[in-house]
């Protein structure tokens, strides 16, 4: 089993994927190595990455252009503990190491296998067999048997994911009977912060020409991994010395937060950062404070600059650290001129000091001990801005120069303060309500203390279950009935109830609104008619201080399935045999049956209205229900539809008159006179 993969992005766009199995897996352009990167860019054997005692190590080896991790270059020959996530530059080629436990489980390290068959075609789905990082592309493989008698064509779709990560290379194909035919599906997660980390699922839908209601439904997941990426530029501000913006970029796909510090040479500089750390959104941008200060200020002199770093370091797993350079022009109190003419003065009035000293103290007096250094808090932060009510939250510090320190958790009408150790961090946090926190970290040292703070919101704690009474998915355009079920921690008391509502995607007003009891369940009845693929439901909780909590359920809508069993069916212009035909007669093995869209019922009962054809061709007509044979839905829920023309009425049949007989004239024989015959309907 590999203990990580590296993925390997070059500077024109395509990404290769390497599990690393091997107890030393070697990188150069060399075919030597085991895994070759054809490049005059990077050495002959560049770096090697190798596991013991189950940690995994980076080492440079003594490459020309040297190696470079999360922004720093590594020292050759020096093994790098890697702990996941780290960016590795390599000549002009960027590599994302990421451990075994970013990898897929136990159950998703095996390829995720589907075989699903109906009456004509069987399909069968293999992978994606490992999850992928953004940039980076897996395959699935689909594979269609036609068990039917005849050629037949097969159609090839795909939902939820976007439709920029998928690709499939054949969306129909024509195959024989007894045949089979493969289709490859590549799935690449677009490289942005939008790209968040997680399980994907998705749904390839497979179809025939001859028997369209006759669908597989091949359900499977993409799992996407995070990814870092940072960005910091420092700029000093024209107005004020000593005083710079520090400027962050989240370019990763994860929440990111960082402890900022700063550090020089000679450590003779303060750094001030923001109070309570860092915590960028993926993508966010944002700009901070940063005041560089001298230790002590000379009293005299020229202008001396100072070189300095500041640092940010990820407080996640991966830990990198990246800095940006800057330098401090000090200033002395005085020019330099000053000295000349101060410098004899103070020397006799040292002289005389000294003199009267030595006068009126005793010699053997200790000298006056140094007093101690304050206390400062480099880095205060909460892993994350909000927790759900009973879960841990955690903050962590890094602190110096202190033999104490006092947390103050406060909000909510509460106060309440821990007494912790300057290396207790990570510390956890235990909430029992709802609301705002603030909470302050102080750094105590003898009488002198420094302090920071940080906020957490503790949000109501939301479960809500969606599900079809008896069935597994609602069906557009037939009414089903859906059991809501949800239970919460942590409302806010409203009007006999609490502060909880339930929304729907297909109602413009709450669907339950507030007041709610913390627990319930209830019935309601749902028509989907959107053309949505999925029915949301949502249910929302308001806590203490107006902090807002809530949980989005969504129930995938199907589309109404019937296929033709009579030998011909005729569409019509309305639910009657008296109304015209607006197509051809649809013939049921004549090939020239489309897909048929079951959208509504006639009133009275017996005809369906159907949609054949998409876009400008779109036709509807209707269908006698009898011709067809509907297979994930009752007829009788379907919406009903009255927007029809009357039936056209029956031409009359008039009277036939006998005409009348000529005037005998004498010489003709007579004439009978036939009597008036009556018609159908006739007076």
């Amino acid at each position: 089993m590999p203990y990580g993969r590296i993925d390997v992005y070059w500077p024109d766009g395509p990404i290769e994927s390497y599990p690393l199995e091997k107890g030393a897996t070697a990188i150069g352009r060399s075919t030597g190595n085991d895994i070759v990167l054809d490049t005059t860019a990077i050495s002959r054997y560049h770096i090697t990455i190798s596991v013991k005692d189950q940690k995994v190590f980076l080492e440079d080896l003594q490459s020309v252009n040297g190696t470079y991790v999360d922004g720093m270059r590594i020292a050759s020959n020096d093994p790098l503990l890697l702990r996941g996530g780290e960016e590795i530059q390599i000549g002009d080629i960027r590599l994302i190491y990421h451990p075994a436990a970013d990898l897929l489980s136990d159950a998703s390290d095996t390829t995720q296998r589907i075989v699903l068959s109906q009456l004509t075609y069987r399909v069968e789905m293999e992978g994606p067999d490992m999850s992928v990082a953004p940039g980076a592309h897996v395959q699935a493989m689909i594979r269609i048997e036609n068990l039917g008698d005849a050629a037949d064509r097969y159609f090839v779709e795909l939902e939820g994911l976007p439709k920029a990560w998928v690709r499939i290379d054949r969306l129909e194909l024509e195959i024989d009977p007894g045949d089979m035919a493969q289709v490859i599906i590549s799935f690449k997660p677009l490289r942005r912060s939008e790209s968040a980390p997680g399980a994907y699922p998705f749904t390839v839908r497979v179809r025939s020409r001859s028997n369209p209601a006759q669908t597989i439904d091949a359900p499977a997941t993409l799992h996407v991994l995070p990814f870092s990426g940072f960005g910091m530029a420092l700029a000093p501000l024209e107005a004020a010395d000593g005083r710079f913006n520090l400027y962050l970029h989240n370019q990763g796909n994860a929440p990111l937060t960082l402890a900022l510090h700063g550090a020089d040479a000679a450590r003779r500089l303060r750094f001030q950062f923001p109070a309570g750390g860092t915590v960028l959104a993926p993508g966010e941008r944002q700009t901070y404070p940063v005041a560089v200060r001298a230790q002590q200020r000379r009293w005299a002199g020229g202008e001396r600059e100072t070189e300095f770093a500041v640092m940010a370091q990820a407080q996640d797993a991966s830990g990198f650290l990246a800095a940006v350079p800057g330098r401090l022009a000090e200033r002395a109190l005085l020019p330099t001129w000053a000295p000349v003419l101060i410098i004899p003065a103070l020397a006799a009035i040292i002289l005389i000091a000294a003199g009267l000293i030595r006068l009126v103290t005793r010699g053997d007096e200790p000298e006056p001990t140094p007093p101690a250094p304050a206390p400062a808090i480099l880095s205060f932060t909460a892993t994350s801005p909000s927790v759900m009510l009973g879960d841990i939250a955690q903050v962590s510090w890094q602190v110096s120069d202190a033999e104490r320190g006092v947390l103050t958790v406060a909000g909510a009408g509460t106060q309440r303060q821990i007494e912790v150790r300057p290396g207790e961090s990570p510390y956890a946090l235990i909430f029992d309500r709802t609301g705002v926190f603030t909470v302050t970290l102080q750094a105590i040292q003898g009488d002198a203390a420094a302090s920071a703070s940080t906020t957490i919101e503790v949000l109501p704690d939301v479960m809500l279950s969606v599900q079809v009474e008896g069935e597994a998915d609602l069906v557009r355009h037939v009414a089903r009935e859906v059991r809501l079920t949800w239970e919460v921690t942590g409302a806010q008391p409203l009007e006999g109830g609490y502060a909880i509502s339930i929304d729907s995607s297909d109602q413009g007003e709450p669907l339950f609104p507030a007041p709610l009891p913390l627990s319930g369940s209830e019935i309601v009845t749902v028509a989907p008619s959107s053309e949505e693929a999925e029915w949301l439901v949502t249910l929302l909780a308001q806590g203490d201080e107006g902090v807002t909590a809530s949980v989005t359920q969504s129930l995938r809508i199907a589309e109404p399935a019937c296929q033709l069993v009579a030998a011909r069916t005729v569409v019509r212009s309305g639910p009657d045999e008296l109304y015209s035909a607006v197509l051809p007669p649809l013939e049921a093995s004549g090939g020239n049956l489309p897909p048929l869209q079951i959208v509504a019922r006639a009133p009275q009962g017996g005809w369906l209205k159907v949609v054949l054809g998409a876009g400008e061709d779109a036709r509807s007509g209707w269908v006698s229900q009898a011709d067809l044979r509907c297979t994930n839905f009752d007829p009788a829920r379907l919406a009903v539809d009255a927007n029809f023309p009357p039936p056209p009425v029956q031409p009359t049949a008039r009277p036939t008159a006998t005409p009348r007989a000529a005037t005998p004239t004498p010489a003709a024989p007579p004439t009978i006179t036939a009597a008036p015959t009556r018609s159908p309907g006739g007076q």
